[in-house]
C-alpha cells in the first residue's frame, strides 16, 4: 500500500472549496455591509471542510506503517570493533597527575 493519490486529492479538493467559499462569504457580507468594517467570521462548514480536507490529504500521503522492531540493537561503537581484549594498559601517565592535584588548595 503506497501513496494514495486519491486522497490527497480528494483533501485539496476540499481544501480549495473551502477557500472559494470562504471568499464567497466575504464577498456577501462585504456587500450587506456596504463598506463597514465588521469581521466575517468562519462558519462551521468551511472550518470541516479544512479539516476533513487536511486529514485526508495528510493520511493519503503516509505510504505504510511498519512496526518499531524492538530486536534491532544499536551499532557498535568503532572504538569496540577495534579494541584487543589482550592490550589493556592499566597504568597510564595519568598516574604522573596525583602529585600535582595533591598540592592544590580547597575552592573557597
Amino acid at each position: 500500500m503506497g501513496v494514495q493519490l486519491w486522497m490527497i486529492m480528494a483533501g485539496l479538493v476540499l481544501i480549495f472549496h473551502a477557500g472559494s467559499t470562504i471568499m464567497a462569504e466575504k464577498r456577501a457580507a462585504m456587500e450587506a455591509a456596504s463598506r463597514s468594517m465588521e469581521e466575517v467570521g468562519v462558519s462551521s462548514q468551511v472550518f470541516l471542510e479544512v479539516v476533513i480536507g487536511a486529514f485526508l490529504a495528510l493520511w493519503g500521503g503516509i505510504a505504510e506503517f511498519k512496526p518499531i522492531k524492538l530486536g534491532d540493537s544499536k551499532k557498535p561503537r568503532w572504538e569496540s570493533l577495534h579494541a584487543r581484549q589482550d592490550f589493556h594498559s592499566y597504568r597510564s601517565r595519568a598516574r604522573f597527575m596525583r602529585p600535582l592535584l595533591t598540592n592544590v588548595p580547597s575552592p573557597p
